[in-house]
Formats: C-alpha cells, sequence, structure tokens
C-alpha cells in the first residue's frame, strides 16, 4: 500500500470519527496539502527508510507553506512551529498503526529528530493604558462588553460567542464556560462542549463587570421584542436577530478598531486581549496554577513557555518583596 493511501485509510478509521468537526477540517487539511502531495505519498509503506521522512520534514520545515490569498503569497515559505509539530505527530502515529496491522517492522516515524524551530517573537500585548484608552474608545459598540470579558476574565473569542445567560450566576459573580461557537464550513455553529476538559470552567467576576451584564441584558431584552428575533441558545452575545455570531466577523471588527486608534500597535489583534489578561495576572502575582486553571489551560508548561517573560518578571518583584520584608 502507497503511503497516501494507508493515511487516508488510517485517519477515516482510527482518527476521524473521535474528533470535532473543527479538528477534522484542519487535520484533513493539514494531511491533504502537505502528506498527500508530497513525492513521499507515492511510497509503498515498506519501502520508505528513515532518511526519507527526516527530509521529507526539512524540505516542509524550509519551504512547505501553500497559503496563496488574494494580496499575499506565502508558498514556499517556511512552516509554522505548529504545522511542523503536527505533520510529525501524524507520521508518528500512521507508522504506528502500520507496525500493528504488520505492514512494517518497525515505526521509524519515531526515530526522526524533531525539526529545530527558530524562535519566534512573543506574543503581542496590550500596555494597562492602552487596554483603558481601546475600552474608552469602544464604549458604545455594541460589543464593548464582550470586549471588557476578553480583557478581564481572559476568555477566548469561541468562549465569549457561546456564553449563555444560564451560564452566569449573578447571585455569587461567576460565569461557567460550557459551550463554544466555532465556524464549520464557513457557517458559525453552537458546540455544546469547550475546547478541551479544562476549557470548561468556572470564572468569577466583580461587582462593575456584573452590572454591565445586566446593562447588556436590558438592551438586547429590547432586540427580544423584534419581529423575527430567535435567540435558541440564550446566547448573551449574539446577532440582532438572535442567532450566532459570526467569529470571523467579531475578531475582523476588534481589528478593524485597533486600526483606527492611532496610538495602538497594529501587531494586536483579538487573542492580545487574553495574552494581556495572562500577563498582567502573573505580574499582579496571581501563581500560574491559578492562571491555568482561570485560563483554561491544559498543562502550566504552556503558560510557562508562552509567558516566560512575565514568569521572570514576577519573580524578579518576589524576591524584591522578600528581601524587603526580611531586612
Amino acid at each position: 500500500m502507497k503511503l497516501k493511501d494507508y493515511i487516508l485509510y488510517w485517519y477515516k478509521t482510527y482518527r476521524q470519527p473521535g474528533q470535532a468537526r473543527t479538528t477534522q477540517i484542519t487535520t484533513m487539511s493539514c494531511i491533504r496539502n502537505h502528506l498527500l502531495t508530497a513525492p513521499l505519498s507515492e511510497k509503498e509503506l515498506a519501502e520508505i527508510h528513515l532518511r526519507d521522512l527526516q527530509t521529507f520534514l526539512m524540505e516542509e520545515y524550509l519551504h512547505g507553506k501553500k497559503t496563496k490569498l488574494k494580496y499575499v503569497d506565502l508558498t514556499g515559505e517556511p512552516l509554522s512551529a505548529y504545522t511542523m509539530s503536527k505533520l510529525r505527530q501524524i507520521l508518528i502515529a500512521v507508522f504506528r498503526q502500520a507496525e500493528k496491522e504488520g505492514l512494517i517492522v518497525r515505526n521509524i516515524a519515531l526515530d526522526t529528530s524533531p525539526i529545530p524551530i527558530r524562535q519566534q517573537k512573543e506574543s503581542p500585548v496590550f500596555t494597562p493604558e492602552a487596554q483603558r484608552q481601546f475600552l474608552q474608545a469602544t464604549k458604545s459598540h455594541r460589543f464593548y462588553t464582550a470586549y471588557v470579558l476578553a480583557f478581564y476574565l481572559g476568555c477566548r473569542r469561541s468562549e465569549l460567542l457561546g456564553l449563555s445567560w444560564d451560564s452566569i450566576n449573578f447571585k455569587r459573580n461567576f460565569l461557567t464556560i460550557r459551550q463554544v461557537v466555532v465556524l464549520e464550513d464557513g457557517v458559525p455553529v453552537v458546540r455544546p462542549r469547550t475546547k478541551t476538559r479544562n476549557s470548561l470552567r468556572t470564572i468569577p467576576f466583580p461587582k462593575e463587570i456584573r452590572l454591565l451584564l445586566q446593562e447588556h441584558r436590558q438592551r438586547q431584552k429590547k432586540e427580544q421584542q423584534q419581529p423575527g428575533y430567535h435567540n435558541e441558545y440564550n446566547l448573551v452575545f449574539a446577532n440582532k436577530d438572535g442567532t450566532p455570531h459570526n467569529p470571523a466577523y467579531f475578531s475582523r471588527n476588534f481589528k478593524a478598531t485597533i486600526k483606527r486608534l492611532p496610538f495602538l500597535s497594529n501587531d494586536l489583534h483579538l487573542h492580545s486581549a487574553r495574552h494581556s489578561w495572562a500577563t498582567n495576572m502573573i505580574q499582579c502575582g496571581i501563581s500560574i496554577t491559578d492562571v491555568q486553571a482561570l485560563g483554561g489551560w491544559s498543562r502550566a508548561d504552556t503558560l510557562l513557555n508562552i509567558y516566560a517573560h512575565s514568569v521572570k518578571e514576577s519573580q524578579r518583584k518576589a524576591m524584591k518583596k522578600l528581601y524587603r520584608e526580611l531586612q
């Protein structure tokens, strides 16, 4: 069996059935764009050697990008660290299954060396002053309250758009992340489960945010009186007719606001609000495990890798505080 045929068999038989629709789209895109188009895929499984896999990975790392947009052609550029890691993981899983089925003697993909990924620049964050100015400039925006939750509760885009009124406890001032809104084939869909098990979490909020949410609810009740309004999922942030809001439009509107404000860096984007929240939490001395739990990360080391600079800065502050208190 050729590699390309076995990859499709492996994916449809072993991996696809347990994946969410969005993950299926991402994985199949990776397989189609990088594995099935490579000369390597035409080889018989048993004829593939370690050097073939390592050469493939290196070529993809150096020239594997196939992004061609209307105004930007990135074809032939280096692949991202995420895609490189995913490609290697797929190959390891494919050859592992082939070994189990007796088609090959051993899993040679395990012997490939991970490609050393060049260090990427740190994710941009809002300074406290820029954050205040952005929120001040968007105070009359339809999704101002959603922006506040992004900056002060660290919610992901999908979590904000999937938030329902049923998940908010106004008596005890907390909300629960239970469902998300994602794009499936270009259409916003409410998925009744979170990104990962750790993403399912409860987040406390101060009374100021409670008041904002209550004001937002009153405005939404006026929209409910319009003909054709139907908010099937009782969403907090929805279109004027009650339907789920398109995540891509949500990000685009956020970015458009950044571009209109001359004091903000154009490198900033919607996810920068979540980065800013995590950075501020760490700088305030909140423990990594608490930031991990509140932000819904699966592993603490993910935080340590992403926010290494902030962690070091908070450690410096802690050491200075200890020194002063013990003198």
